[in-house]
């Protein structure tokens, strides 16, 4: 405890999330006024009888050693300082008992939790997880792979994924761990040598190879002489595809086209990918303007696996029945595709990925190895042998000298999986075993796949080596430099650390805090820092579920496949953006721009952006964007489809933006059914619901930002009024670009509202603009955020004072994100376990 005194004593200040404590005014011990306190206040909500919010405070003693137990006194800390406890109908204590219990509480809570990361560290035992896992192999072995799909779903802990505390490891994981890392290893070795192929399709022969294709043609295309037309979204039983490919590797496409319509502008295609082994739909690989006039020759190059193909196609839809003439006299805009070829594989061979894992072992049929160890003739086999056969007799790796060999690449492989240098005896363990294989007359490949599998669900893989309580004193939870290099690798890039990275922790440089700093501008101006921003923002923002629900087609038919891809990039283009400019993080909130493209401008509003490339784009007055709470993948996210719920979407702000979450529902409580006859509107029907009074504590912070964006529908149009299938007094209406079903009139949006401490707003600008008013609490809220990602553990109550300091250094620098980026690495909670 002395170390401990001295630690507290060197602190300037302790923050707080309501206010500051300067260290060297040590409150008195509130504990023998305790009993009093809580038996005079407290007992009638969480006494012997009634326990809301799930606990009772007469059997709860202040043991703030145990975890459980400061948890608890941690939101009795926070409910007091908030004044939320007691509740404000009830008789309140004297504001001096309060000050100085939560004074006294946050000093004890502090202390044990300082104690606790210093004897046992911030984060218990963390494993990759399934996203971490897929990287690091796919990098490791040179290769893009598909792992995750095979590895148990994870589970998530202070909203994501990488929390080691919901980090479960059972013999599932382990068996599935080596089912992928077999898979891997096999996926980098070819089964047969490469199949060229080089195969140009006309537009007029696609017919021919779509099964039922001529159904297509007069409703989403038509032919004219050799050329094919497309004006909407060609079905998975008739596309515009070129062969399948035979092999795996890099293919050259090229296609001659141009766009077709009255209005002679560029038209958005979506390049696609086709398994014609599954039946699930093409997956979109890249959006591209085709341009108007002449036909033009595009080309692109794309890693294909056997039985894909490539699809040019549109993601938007046109309803051949509202056009009453023949298709040949429509003039709405659609591609023309003359032809579309596609050669390869283009790559070396034997492939990279194959280099990297076998060198440069020799390629044999299997059978022929057999035959060679067995002593016998080896079959004969032409450059001609049918491609089936290869399937059945495939190529493996072999060696003139397999313990040399295996030696020499189990050796170069073990420090990169491992992230660290290797102590040789540990070499020698799995050199060892994949000898015992060779001994065993195992082949080569066989007895390297061993091995390599071994390594790649070995605990020095799977798991983050960081120092515990043995191996340092106790004082101490430093990360060694390696450790330390891990940590960032996964935080910025959610892969391993590269050379350099392991080159400068292995000078024992990288703690420096320039070296550190320097290495964290070089990982985020890689292209591997994508993997933040899909990462961060899919769990964060919840874009993961952007595919979640699908739009009613009756209600919303103004909803498109080219929307759908437009809404997630927008918003982490928006979060680069802001990486990359160290603009300010209050910009999350509201900002005067934004990077969209003609899809979403068409659905925002806003004139004079056309085509599918984004652009940033000031927004013109009046448009109620900006920020990521109005961006369509935002409002689609948080809603189901076919309703918005103000109570989903508040729920979302308080989790996300304003970091004061909504405390859960008691569980001894089930769910309420209020009585709402009567009620016409959504604001009636949680006005009722309010009158409840265990409800009413929760919706009076969940339902305002909720209905500050109940002006924005499903698909994230601005409305003053909700959409009907069936007819309305309000009558049909017209919506821009669309043919389908009629869509009438519904009931008029109610706008506005009162925050739970009174202030009123008019719209979601003005609910913004108080937003704003906190700059502290919005950046709080996302250095918690960034904390618990960047480390793989929930926030400790001594972790507070980090958040704090950060918030407090942010505020010189405009909140900028970036700036926000190099805190989070030098912090405490960064540096040590």
């Amino acid at each position: 405890m002395a170390r401990l005194a001295s630690l507290i004593g060197v602190l300037a200040l302790i923050s707080v999330a309501g206010g500051i404590v300067q260290a060297d005014e040590a409150p008195a011990s509130f504990q023998p006024r305790l009993p009093a306190f809580v038996e005079a206040h407290c007992l009638e909500c969480h006494g012997p009888d009634v326990q809301r919010a799930g606990f009772r405070l007469d059997t709860l003693r202040p043991e703030f050693g145990d975890a459980r137990t400061a948890e608890t006194w941690a939101k009795v800390h926070d409910k007091l300082r908030a004044g939320e406890m007691p509740p404000k109908k009830r008789e309140r204590p004297p504001q001096e008992e309060v000050t100085a219990l939560t004074r006294w509480l946050d000093q004890e809570l502090r202390q044990a939790s300082l104690k606790r990361q210093q004897t046992e560290g911030r984060v218990v035992i963390r494993r990759l997880n399934a996203t971490e896992y897929e990287n690091t192999v796919s990098d490791l072995v040179g290769m893009p792979l598909r792992l995750k799909e095979l590895l148990p779903e994870e589970n998530s802990a202070g909203g994501f994924d990488n929390v080691s505390t919901a980090l479960e490891m059972s013999a599932t994981h382990l068996l599935r761990y080596q089912e992928a890392a077999e898979a891997a290893i096999r996926a980098v070795v070819p089964v047969h040598p490469p199949i060229p192929v080089r195969d140009r399709r006309k537009g007029s022969d696609m017919p021919r190879y779509g099964p039922n294709f001529r159904e297509t043609l007069g409703r989403s295309c038509r032919l004219d002489g050799d050329a094919l037309i497309i004006y909407s979204r060609l079905p998975r039983y008739g596309l515009c595809a070129t062969a399948p490919v035979r092999g795996p590797g890099r293919y050259r496409v090229r296609l001659l086209a141009s766009a077709v319509g009255a209005d002679q502008k560029p038209v958005s295609a979506a390049f696609l990918v086709l398994d014609s082994s599954s039946r699930d739909d093409p997956t979109v690989w890249d959006c591209r303007d085709i341009p108007p006039g002449p036909p033009q020759v595009i080309e692109v190059e794309i890693d294909l696996k056997p039985r894909q193909a490539f699809v040019v196609n549109l993601l938007t839809r046109w309803d051949i029945r509202a056009f009453k003439r023949p298709i040949e006299e429509y003039t709405g805009p659609g591609i023309r595709v003359e032809w579309l070829e596609i050669e390869g594989p283009i790559d070396p061979w034997p492939p990279a990925a194959y280099r990297r894992m076998f060198g440069e072992a020799p390629l044999k049929p299997r059978s022929v190895v057999q035959a060679e160890a067995e002593g016998r003739q080896p079959p004969r086999i032409g450059a001609d042998r049918p491609e089936q056969a290869w399937y059945n007799d495939p190529l493996v790796p072999t060696s003139a000298r397999p313990k040399e060999d295996a030696e020499r690449l189990i050796r170069a492989f073990l420090p990169r999986a491992f992230r660290r240098p290797v102590p040789e005896e540990v070499q020698r363990s799995y050199v060892q075993q994949v000898h015992e294989r060779l001994d065993r007359k195992d082949s080569f490949f066989d007895a390297m796949l061993y091995g390599y599998k071994a390594i790649l669900s070995s605990p020095y893989f799977l798991l983050f080596v960081e120092p515990g309580p043995d191996a340092q004193p106790a004082s101490t939870m430093r990360l060694d430099d390696y450790a330390l290099a891990n940590r960032l690798s996964y935080f910025l890039w959610s892969t391993l650390p590269d050379d350099e990275l392991l080159a400068v922790a292995g000078r024992g440089e990288l703690r420096r805090p320039e070296v550190l700093r320097q290495q964290v501008e070089r990982l985020l101006n890689d292209p591997k820092a994508r993997r933040f921003t899909k990462n961060f923002t899919g769990q964060w923002l919840d874009l993961r579920q952007i595919n979640a629900t699908i739009p009613d087609p009756q209600l919303y038919g103004d909803f498109d496949g080219l929307l759908l891809w437009s809404m997630p990039q927008e918003t982490e283009l928006f979060f680069e953006e802001i990486l990359r400019h160290d603009r300010s993080l209050l910009e999350f909130v509201d900002s005067d721009w934004s990077i969209i493209n003609g899809r979403l401008a068409q659905l925002y509003g806003i004139p004079g952006v056309e085509g599918t490339a984004f652009r940033k784009v000031k927004l013109p007055p009046g448009s109620h964007r900006g920020g990521v709470m109005t961006q369509a993948s935002i409002l689609k996210v948080t809603a189901d489809g076919t309703r918005t719920s103000p109570v989903l979407r508040g729920k979302w702000v308080l989790e996300r933006i304003i970091g004061k979450p909504p405390a859960p529902p008691p569980p001894d409580i089930p769910a309420l059914e209020p009585d709402i006859r009567g009620a016409t509107t959504i604001r009636q029907q949680l006005d009722k619901h309010r009158s409840i009074p265990s409800c009413a504590s929760c919706h009076n912070h969940i339902d305002p930002p909720g209905f500050a964006l109940e002006t924005f529908d499903p698909i994230g149009n601005w409305r003053d009024f909700y959409r009907a299938s069936v007819r309305t007094p309000g009558g049909q209406i017209q919506l821009p670009n669309y043919t389908g079903r009629p869509i009438f009139r519904g009931p008029d949006v109610e706008k506005g509202g009162q925050t739970a401490d009174g202030r009123t707003f008019r719209d979601i600008d003005d609910y913004k603009k108080l937003l704003l008013e906190d700059p502290d609490q919005l950046a709080r809220n996302l250095v918690a955020k960034l904390l618990v990602y960047a480390t793989g553990a929930e926030l400790h109550y001594a972790d507070r004072e980090v958040v704090e300091q950060i918030v407090a250094n942010l505020r010189g620098k405009n909140y900028g994100f970036r700036s926000l980026i190099h805190e989070i690495v030098q912090s405490r909670p960064f540096l040590n376990k």
